[in-house]
């Protein structure tokens, strides 16, 4: 009779897949509408990134431009709309 072999696997892969497996995105809830959803969250999220956006050139050898996002304020723009971060 022949014996079943199982796969080896490394504790380093068991310990990778469980930190991955950790990581999960708070889900956001608005306290001013509760009935919003993924949608208006997108929306205003947009919203808020783009109101406390500017665009930078950096001329040098090549001009590039690009769009930094002040987090700190979009975040408090979040906020303010009633956005708080919970638990899945």
């Amino acid at each position: 009779m022949g014996r079943c072999r199982l796969p080896r696997v490394s504790l380093a892969t068991v310990l990778v897949i469980a930190a991955l497996g950790g990581c999960d995105t708070p889900r956001y809830k608005n306290t001013n509408h509760p009935n919003f959803g993924e949608a208006e969250y997108k929306n205003d999220l947009a919203q808020c990134r783009g109101q406390n956006s500017k665009i930078v050139t950096t001329t040098g050898y090549d001009v590039t431009t690009s769009v930094q996002v002040d987090e700190a304020k979009a975040q408090s723009c979040m906020n303010e709309r009633g956005w708080l971060a919970g638990s899945r």
